[in-house]
């Protein structure tokens, strides 16, 4: 096993510093450096990049054939289904983002109950707020009958095993994404990886 050694990384800028200081050398914002460990896992350095695989560019030009449209996974909110381009598109990710308190979670609470309502298995995981406080919103928004499945979770290991719990899902709903940390991982839940 690697020896762990102590590093700081700021999180305005992501620079790393072998030393802690007040303000960050690269970006000058000041009080931004969090020390981390590195003793493997994720992004620990050659040793994990050595046997990756590596993509291989097309170019786009020389493909061919027919295109078939994806199928999609249909909300019945409109401007969302637009904005998606037509519905989610099976097997995807979708970033959704805003300013806080613009309404991302109230939006995605909808597209759940409605999706769910038709039928899909849908799984939304908060990793910001408690299962009681998600229902009511979805009181509020008049969706708490809808079968969603919720769960308020930060551990993506843990996340990754109730997704696996059961039927396959057809939507998984992640919110949000800065709050979720892997035991792969030395650094802390928001921070550069």
């Amino acid at each position: 096993m690697a020896k762990s050694r102590v590093q700081f990384i700021c999180q305005s800028c992501g620079s790393v510093h072998q030393r802690w200081a007040g303000k960050c050398d690269a970006c000058g914002e000041w009080n931004t450096l969090v020390e981390e460990g590195t003793s493997g896992g994720i992004g620990s350095g050659p040793a994990n990049t050595r046997n990756a695989r590596k993509g291989r560019a097309v170019v786009l030009t020389t493909l061919s054939g027919d295109i078939e449209d994806a199928p999609r996974i249909i909300s019945g909110i409109g401007e969302l289904d637009r904005a998606t381009g037509g519905g989610f598109v099976r097997g995807s990710a979708l970033l959704v983002g805003g300013d806080p308190g613009i309404g991302k979670s109230t939006l995605l609470t909808q597209a759940a109950a409605a999706l769910a309502s038709k039928g899909h298995r849908i799984v939304y995981v908060s990793g910001e707020e408690a299962v009681a406080q998600i229902r009511l919103r979805a009181q509020r928004l008049g969706v708490a009958s809808s079968p969603v499945e919720l769960a308020a979770e930060t551990n993506v290991e843990d996340i990754l095993a109730t997704i696996a719990d059961g039927k396959r899902p057809d939507l998984v709903i992640l919110d949000s994404i800065q709050t979720l940390w892997t035991d792969l991982a030395d650094s802390a839940p928001g921070t550069v990886t």
